[in-house]
């Protein structure tokens, strides 16, 4: 009972492992328009993963303001030029329902007592913020190794 217990978790595994490494994934373009300020500016260079959250602004008339997530151990998951919110980026992800968030807080600028759960708003969506979002749906970015 053991031994066929123990093949049936490996075969398990193992089928797990190939459907993550052949499933496919979603390309995400746009603008940022905001970017959690405390993970920005909380990054260390040590061995544990930093991580990047922000809102993009999408070309898709269903999800017009997506959440995506980037996670590396680098201290840089985003070009800073795609943070002033005026150049699209392409990013590749998948969808995690886990991170969903209802009813985002952005602001354009942070004070200390509000950096929680806060989004920072990118220079060019200042003017124009996004109207009130009640459910910003959340992705993954997948993570490509730098050229």
């Amino acid at each position: 009972m053991r031994r066929t217990k123990r093949i049936l978790l490996t075969a398990i595994a193992i089928l797990a492992a190939a459907l993550l490494v052949y499933a496919k994934g979603t390309k995400i373009t746009g603008k940022i328009v905001a970017y959690d300020v405390m993970l920005h500016s909380s990054k260390s260079a040590s061995a544990t993963q930093n991580q990047e959250v922000v809102v993009i602004e999408t070309t898709n008339a269903k999800h017009k303001y997506v959440k995506v997530m980037f996670s590396s151990f680098g201290t840089t998951q985003i070009d800073p030029k795609y943070f002033d919110g005026t150049l699209p980026m392409d990013v590749d992800v998948f969808r995690d329902h886990s991170c969903d968030e209802s009813v985002p807080r952005f602001v354009p600028q942070v004070k200390l007592e509000q950096i929680a759960k806060t989004y920072l708003l990118t220079d060019a969506f200042k003017a124009s913020p996004p109207g009130r979002i009640k459910n910003l749906t959340c992705y993954v970015a997948i993570y490509k190794k730098k050229k």
